[in-house]
């Protein structure tokens, strides 16, 4: 089995600025110049990615198979996908890059489109076809609204990343290249992991009681984290209840102490030292930071 090098931001990156905590965009061509035209084989464990090329070529690498494609056309890259990108001429395109744990929260039980998801997709725009254009459409006003600087910019994001998901959904599917991770057994384990930590709601929750509901050991749950994520099973509880404090942070007039009980942490100071130790700052500078 090959090693994976697992990035929490985009390529190179171990971390990336989240609007909203759900999207991140980035030109493509940018990327690939600042890594002279050569995106090595790695993994994003949190992290589904749309890649929209506008011109040119490029040759992507996917866990075994290599796929050339030409613009305009788009692929689709969920967490935990092995990949890699080789520029064969001049390019340019757009990454959009979506939190998995906002995907969560958005699409909630709808598994359908999770499943869908948790494909890699490819496909060439058919601009006759209303359903390519509204894709390809819904894509740009993505990008224009994450690029500009007008009111209400983060409530129009997550509107629009919730119309972009169903955009790509609505492809048929023998208008698009599929192909599912050998990987997806894992993957559906996974993904009940994480609605389960949301549908408890409850930081004091333990790993067993999760692997209990799932009919797994501790230990197995912990080998499906690491293979898909690269983390433990409680590091990724930490992330998804900090995740979440952070929009209740943003939108909510609640207090830190009530955000903390609300998420089921033993107390304040310990949600302050918590949050301060893996961002880096306390929730009250938090706030001052984002200005809310």
């Amino acid at each position: 089995m090959k090693k994976k090098l697992f990035y929490d931001g985009i390529y190179g990156e171990d971390s990336i600025e989240f609007i909203r905590e759900t999207i991140y965009i980035s030109s493509l061509e940018e990327v690939l110049v600042r890594h002279h035209g050569v995106i090595k084989n790695h993994v994003h464990g949190n992290l589904f990615q749309i890649f929209l090329l506008e011109e040119g070529k490029l040759q992507l690498n996917v866990n075994d198979d290599t796929i050339d494609i030409e613009g305009t056309s788009f692929f689709a890259i969920p967490r935990n996908v092995l990949h890699g990108i080789q520029t064969k001429e001049n390019i340019t395109g757009w990454v959009i890059t979506l939190s998995d744990m906002a995907i969560e929260r958005m699409l909630a039980l709808d598994t359908d489109i999770i499943f869908d998801i948790e494909t890699i997709t490819i496909a060439k725009f058919d601009f006759d076809d209303p359903l390519f254009e509204h894709l390809y459409t819904t894509m740009h006003k993505c990008i224009n609204e994450f690029n500009s600087n007008l009111p209400g910019k983060d409530f129009a994001l997550e509107y629009l990343v919730g119309m972009l998901l169903i955009r790509l959904y609505r492809i048929p599917k023998k208008r698009k290249l599929s192909i599912i991770s050998s990987d997806n057994a894992y993957n559906i384990y996974y993904r009940r992991f994480l609605q389960l930590i949301s549908e408890m709601n409850d930081f004091k929750y333990p790993i067993a009681g999760y692997a209990e509901q799932l009919s797994i050991s501790a230990g197995h749950l912990n080998r499906i984290c690491r293979e898909v994520s690269g983390k433990s099973p409680k590091d990724i509880v930490i992330e998804h209840f900090l995740d979440e404090a952070k929009v209740r942070l943003s939108i909510f007039e609640t207090s830190i102490a009530e955000i903390s009980f609300e998420l089921g942490f033993e107390s304040p100071n310990y949600f302050t030292r918590l949050f301060k130790n893996k961002l880096g700052l306390t929730p009250r500078d938090y706030r001052k930071k984002i200005g809310a």
